[in-house]
């Protein structure tokens, strides 16, 4: 446990743009990661998307989701939890709570994925960086996220899901 506190601590370290790009990858890589583990274990529910071209549904998931999760699902509740003077870590558990719920939606695999997973690593982004500047901690955060999905909108189109 010591290991990891220490592996996070070194992340409040970095310099924004540093601290962004390497919680982004390492974020996307233990996802990936839970979803093979995950998915041979429990069927994902058939997922139906709009009728939209690429670039609307590419626009919807890497532009729009991240901005309006990050101002909805990590800048709302850490904002209420600091409000409350709730500890950094009960800051991250109130957001990746409500992140993982709404992700669970789309099945075990997904929601511990890209839920439970990215959702910690998205509120602790937030509420690292806002204990500094809330524009800082909104953009790190809503890049980090866009850039998650991104990989997953390539993943989806290439595997001819979209």
């Amino acid at each position: 446990m010591n290991l990891l506190i220490r592996h996070f601590q070194r992340y409040r370290e970095r310099k924004p743009w540093a601290f962004c790009w390497r919680i982004s990858i390492e974020g996307l890589l233990v996802s990936f990661l839970c979803a093979l583990i995950l998915a041979p274990l429990f069927p994902e529910f058939e997922r139906e998307f709009p009728d939209w071209d690429m670039g609307t549904i590419f626009l919807a998931i890497v532009v729009i989701g991240p901005v309006v999760e990050t101002l909805l699902l990590q800048a709302l509740p850490i904002y209420v939890a600091r409000k409350f003077n709730a500890p950094f870590i009960w800051q991250i558990i109130i957001s990746m709570v409500i992140f993982t719920s709404l992700h669970l939606l789309e099945g075990i695999p997904t929601g511990i994925a890209a839920g439970l997973v990215g959702g910690f690593y998205f509120a602790f982004t937030y509420a690292h960086w806002r204990e500094k500047s809330r524009w800082t901690a909104f953009w790190v955060t809503a890049i980090s996220h866009a850039f998650n999905n991104a990989v997953a909108f390539a993943l989806l189109a290439l595997g001819g899901e979209l």
